[in-house]
């Protein structure tokens, strides 16, 4: 079954999977505690076998469920947030996968576009595009700025605190496919009987209702709702099932959970995707900041063990935005050091960093190891504080195109010349300046307020030096 094929078969990003019918492990290992095995979940990194929270696991023999429906390694793609129940082994970088399951949060069609903003509302659900956004393959081109109202695509991603999603991957699909969509019931009205996720309307008087103690849905449950009509702009449900965001095991199971912040009282009580965490005093942080108190929506990967229904955690890794970006050709690759250049940029690769190839070779999987100079890559990721070089949370290899372009503060910006990651990008005459809203300023207004600020130019590079096309302040 193709990708473009699963879209009729997935749902929900939130999974239970209870780890006591996987006792044994692969190979007889038992699971439970972090570091022998448990439950993983979050996002799709690579593959080869499959790359999920810097761990590869192997899925030779693995049971793998795409909605509820037996599938296979080709139905998944980087970006897709899935559950993994397994093993790890000693090293801490390699497991076996027992199952792997992945549901998407929203499939139907697109209503409307805000590319400045970057959101789109699928299926009455506000998805929020990030640098660590992947897109799949279409026509019209699968792009924020390529989709248009009616499109259909189905979305991979975190809910956030206001409920929206937070999209891994944009999947572009065929129209006539079922329409799913999961999140917490809202406006319940048993009369009619009607409720709402988002600003959907679902009704679910000729449903099939599946999980639900009571029998019927209830007020702030999470749902999996799937029809294949809308009326009116209300989904017509077919099938409406319970999900729970928490996962599902005993005392000691171990757990990676990689998702947003979603509840915090305080650094020792907090929910990832609606999954509560605790700390303790020997819990470590890494790139948390002096004291762990993050705002909410924060991505975070926990790793610990079930607890009372909470993760005690033993680690709790803080995300940086990858709001730095470079698309150029690659000039150096080294797999030793697991860096490359581009743009006279030094960009490190981790065990995290999702890899992708969006070129007409389409290699998977897709290694480091791959790129050769001249391949056209886009690169998106933070900086390094300490070596000052870029750290890739996505790296995308493309067919060759002309033009480059380049996103990051301005470390200098002193007319005609900018300086952006130790790049220096050079603006013209022609060079057209805009705004964080698109609108068209003067050379004098952008150079004035450029300073420290994000900017994002597009051009040429001529000899190490970029020659500005355009340049746009961001937010």
């Amino acid at each position: 079954m193709s990708k473009c094929m699963r879209g009729a078969m997935c749902l929900c990003a939130l999974v239970t999977l209870p780890l006591a019918g996987c006792a044994g492990g692969a190979g007889g290992a038992p699971l439970g505690g972090i570091d022998g095995g448990g439950i993983a979940k979050g996002t799709v990194t690579g593959f080869g076998s499959i790359f999920v929270n810097g761990v590869e696991y192997s899925t030779s023999g693995a049971t793998i469920t795409v909605d509820g429906r037996p599938g296979t390694q080709a139905d998944l793609a980087v970006g897709d947030v899935v559950s993994i129940v397994g093993r790890t082994d000693a090293n801490g970088t390699t497991g076996t996968a027992v199952s792997v399951t992945f549901d998407d949060d929203v499939e139907g069609p697109v209503q409307s576009v805000d590319v400045a903003n970057d959101v789109l509302i699928v299926l009455g659900q506000t998805v929020r595009v990030s640098g660590t956004t992947s897109f799949g393959d279409g026509t019209p081109a699968c792009t924020l700025a390529g989709l248009q109202p009616g499109n259909v695509v189905e979305v991979s991603g975190f809910r956030d605190s206001f409920g929206n999603i937070e999209a891994t991957r944009i999947e572009c699909q065929q129209p006539g496919g079922e329409l799913e969509v999961t999140g917490s019931v809202q406006s319940l009205d048993a009369n009619l009987p009607r409720f709402q996720i988002g600003t959907l309307t679902v009704d679910y008087s000729q449903a099939q209702l599946l999980g639900f103690p009571g029998g019927q849905p209830a007020a702030q449950q999470t749902v999996e709702a799937k029809g294949s009509s809308l009326s009116n702009g209300v989904l017509l449900a077919a099938r409406v099932e319970l999900k729970d965001a928490r996962i599902a095991g005993k005392d000691g199971d171990g757990v990676e959970l990689e998702g947003l912040i979603t509840r915090f009282v305080s650094a020792t009580d907090f929910d990832v995707s609606g999954q509560r965490v605790t700390t303790s005093a020997n819990t470590r942080y890494e790139s948390c900041g002096a004291t762990f108190n993050p705002p909410l929506n924060t991505k975070v990967e926990v790793e610990g063990a079930l607890a009372a229904g909470a993760i005690l955690a033993d680690e709790i890794e803080c995300s940086a935005e990858a709001e730095l970006r470079v698309r150029a050709p690659v000039e150096t690759v080294s797999s030793q050091s697991n860096t490359l250049t581009v743009l006279g940029i030094t960009i490190s690769v981790t065990a995290t960093t999702r890899l992708e190839d969006k070129s007409s070779a389409e290699l998977s999987p897709f290694k480091l190891s791959d790129l050769r100079g001249g391949d056209l890559v886009e690169v998106r990721g933070s900086s390094d504080a300490q070596s000052g070089s870029m750290i890739a949370a996505l790296l995308e290899r493309d067919d060759p195109e002309p033009g480059v372009e380049l996103r990051g503060n301005a470390q200098s910006a002193t007319e005609p010349d900018l300086v952006i990651l130790g790049v220096t990008a050079r603006t013209t005459a022609s060079t057209v300046f805009e705004d964080e809203n698109e609108n068209p300023i003067s050379a004098a207004e952008f150079f004035a307020r450029a300073p420290g600020r994000m900017v994002d130019v597009q051009g040429s590079d001529l000899g190490g030096v970029v020659v500005v096309e355009e340049a746009k302040l961001e937010e």
